[in-house]
């Protein structure tokens, strides 16, 4: 089998195969950061850059942090507003691990939803 191709020959992989296929994707993430943290200081340097109908550069990402003791307020807005803030606002997932309840606590107040992305992660 011949990793470094750009394609992988779409056949039954040996275990041997697998595991040759997943470093080379480590080894390549790793020279893709790299590359990512080379062009970065490029851009702070000299401004975005275009390159195969791609802009490389900043772009914004937009939250907010809300102040717990007006959460009572913006929720009277939101309803004022025609919208159940219920339905638009939501308890992260790390926030629920912290009261430490069980799926079946929470199962009384929703639906668990389970989705699935492959990567990697440390062994």
């Amino acid at each position: 089998m011949k990793i470094m191709n750009t394609q992988v020959e779409n056949k039954n992989l040996t275990q041997e195969e697998a595991v040759a296929l997943a470093n080379e994707i480590t080894r390549l993430d790793s020279a893709v950061k790299q590359m990512k943290n080379q062009l970065k200081e490029y851009v702070d340097e000299h401004g975005s850059v275009e390159a195969g109908g791609n802009i490389w550069g900043y772009s914004e990402s937009v939250s907010w942090k809300l102040e717990s003791k007006k959460m009572k307020d913006l929720m009277a807005m939101i309803t004022i507003e025609g919208f159940n803030p219920l339905e638009m606002l939501s308890i992260s997932k790390s926030n629920l691990d912290k009261l430490g309840w069980s799926d079946d606590v929470l199962k009384q107040y929703g639906e668990k939803k389970v989705s699935s992305r492959f990567g990697s992660k440390k062994a």
